[in-house]
Parts: structure tokens; C-alpha cells; sequence
């Protein structure tokens, strides 16, 4: 997806900045915790995974982004250094924009200091959201919350209801839900036997109605 397509919904003082294109194959870092917050970037293509690393390796993933969507938006209001690390989940193009360049505007637009403080306010209350599921909800509802999450941002609903989205590894369904995969693999064939989902390395096919009875 080009960048012109997409720039009707970014604010005007961004939109008129100019970018720069990048690529990255599936699996490669955009950046990393720590590394110089110099960019600001908009996901043109693909899908982009958000986490942060523990001390033992772990990730906790804090959010997946889809095309149209900013990333990296501390180096907008100033930060220096990045609090999370930004991985392709696929072979994806985004925008990038100098950071520096964004702060200023920043600091000259209003508007555009209250859209990037609203951004990063809807990214906390996300958080937040996860930190709740995983301090209280038990590993299906967990996993089945993340599906659905992911098949209503990223699928195509079907004529006979089904939602058909790119697939997500056990292991990327590991990190969001918090356990190892060997458990996701046991509750993903439990979901599918049970006429909740179905999935292959090419796409995962969700019944929402379905696997929302997990939630109950």
C-alpha cells in the first residue's frame, strides 16, 4: 500500500512530512529496546509486532499493528531511547519520518500534540486491558480474547459467518497469551475439534460466535 492512500487519515502537519520507505522480511527488528528513538513509523504493508524481552529472553507482546497504523511514537513527544522492540510478522513496507522533525511539529501544532497524546493514551488503555486479562482470565479465555482480537482487525468475514485472517504461529499466540506453546497447541486443537476455528500455515478461519462462548 502506498502512503498516499493511507495519509487521508493522519493528521495534516504529518501527513505533509515527507518519508521514507523501508522494508523488512518477516522476523527482522525495525528496532530495538533501547536503541536510539530517531524515527516515527507508519506501517504501509503487513503486520508489525510490538514486545517487550524479560531478563530471561521472554516476550510480552504489547500490541500487533496492521497497515495505516503509527509506531514508535515516544520519538514524537521527545524520548530518546525506545521502551519496546518492533518485529515484521510478515514481509512489510513502512513509512518512517526523522523524529526529530515530528517533535518539532509537535511542539508548533497543538492538534498534532493531542493526536499523538491520543494515541499513545488508547496504547496504555490496551495494555492495560492485557495486563487484566492475564492477571485474572484462565489460559482458553485468554487465547480465545486474542483470536477474536485478531480475526476482527486483520480477517475478512465469509458469506456463511466464518472470519478468514492470516494465521498467527503458536509460538506468536504464546507471547500474547503468556504460557509455552506446547499449551497453545493442546487448547488450538481442542478449539478445533470442538468446531470453534479452524487453521494452517496459510491462514486460520475463526467462528467468532463460536469461540466468543469461551468467554462465558
Amino acid at each position: 500500500m502506498l502512503l498516499q492512500e493511507i495519509a487521508g487519515d493522519l493528521p495534516p502537519a504529518l501527513r505533509q512530512l515527507p518519508a521514507v520507505r523501508h522494508a523488512y522480511r518477516r522476523g527482522a527488528a525495525i528496532y530495538r529496546v533501547e536503541e536510539s528513538a530517531d524515527a516515527v513509523y507508519l506501517v504501509l504493508s503487513g503486520r508489525v509486532r510490538l514486545t517487550r524481552v524479560a531478563g530471561d529472553g521472554r516476550e510480552s507482546v504489547l500490541h500487533v499493528l496492521k497497515s495505516g497504523e503509527v509506531f514508535g511514537e515516544v520519538a514524537a513527544l521527545g524520548a530518546a531511547k525506545r521502551p519496546e522492540q518492533a518485529i515484521a510478522m510478515d514481509d512489510i513496507v513502512v513509512a518512517g519520518w526523522p523524529a526529530a522533525e515530528v517533535h518539532r511539529r509537535v511542539l508548533q501544532t497543538p492538534q498534532l500534540a493531542a493526536w499523538f497524546s491520543a494515541l499513545l493514551a488508547t496504547r496504555l488503555a490496551e495494555a492495560h486491558d492485557r495486563i487484566e486479562t492475564l492477571s485474572f482470565d484462565p489460559i482458553p479465555k485468554r487465547l480465545a480474547r486474542v483470536i477474536l482480537r485478531h480475526a476482527s482487525r486483520f480477517g475478512t468475514r465469509m458469506a456463511d459467518g466464518r472470519v478468514r485472517a492470516l494465521p498467527l504461529t503458536h509460538e506468536a499466540l504464546a507471547q500474547e497469551v503468556a504460557t509455552s506453546r506446547e499449551i497453545i497447541t493442546h487448547h488450538m486443537n481442542h478449539f478445533r475439534a470442538n468446531g470453534l476455528l479452524n487453521y494452517s500455515r496459510r491462514e486460520i478461519e475463526v467462528v467468532p460466535e463460536r469461540l466468543a462462548t469461551v468467554l462465558a
